[in-house]
């Protein structure tokens, strides 16, 4: 092999340089210890200048394009959700716990990652949370027809009521709440052009999934004395 070959420059990382998406996921100027007397070459070669950058040019029609998108993709999530949840409630636990945390997690989980990787695609608070409301819907319709059809034989009119009543506004509070979770996340960022904070939203679902857990145990109480099956 000749000398040229064995040269640093052919190494991998010499090759390509990096697109400047990537390349300022991984600068320095705004690592604590160089903050905040730390002077970078180019505004936009920081994350904070890049996302000023892109939500100035942040277009208001093609992000709520991009909400109704989240809208109908919430619904696959939800299906998803449902499916890993029907073999949960086999088990008290399952029902209490494990179900409400994977469903609230399902129904905000296309909004979530979008605001994580790419929050300039929200130009306003309010989008995150109506993208939730209307995974937390969409959620309930799925579960409430295969409740009715499926999992249920004969039901009573009784009990549909419930499903379509008090089981759909569990579904959508609880996606509500876990909404302005992200919106949390949002307004932190967007005020201070940094990463997205997942951990913000950590009260709102914890919250939201506290509350499904608790229906489901008084739901389960209610099964056992033969009242109604109010599964959710």
């Amino acid at each position: 092999m000749s000398r040229d070959r064995q040269s640093v420059f052919d190494e991998p990382h010499f090759r390509d340089a990096p697109r400047a998406e990537d390349a300022v996921e991984h600068e320095v100027w705004e690592e604590p210890g160089l903050m905040p007397n730390a002077h970078p070459p180019d505004a936009s070669s920081t994350y904070a200048g890049r996302l000023c950058a892109r939500w100035l040019e942040a277009d208001a029609g093609l992000s709520w394009l991009t909400v109704a998108g989240l809208a109908l993709v919430a619904g696959p999530f939800a299906v998803f959700a449902a499916f890993l949840k029907t073999s949960a409630l086999c088990f008290a636990v399952g029902a209490v716990i494990i179900a409400p945390l994977v469903e609230e997690l399902g129904k905000v989980a296309a909004p979530l990652m979008l605001l994580e990787c790419k929050p300039y695609r929200f130009v306003s608070a309010v989008q995150p949370v109506l993208v939730c409301v209307a995974s937390g819907l969409v959620f309930a319709v799925i579960e409430n027809l295969l409740y009715l059809h499926v999992y249920v034989q004969h039901p009573g009119s009784a009990f549909a009521l419930w499903r379509w009543t008090v089981c759909t506004a569990l579904h959508v509070g609880c996606s509500l709440i876990a909404g302005l979770g992200l919106r949390r996340i949002w307004i932190v960022s967007r005020a201070t052009f940094t990463h997205p904070d997942v951990s913000k939203s950590a009260p709102y679902f914890i919250t939201a999934m506290a509350l499904h857990g608790a229906y489901n145990a008084a739901a389960l109480v209610l099964q056992q004395t033969h009242v109604l099956s109010f599964g959710s």
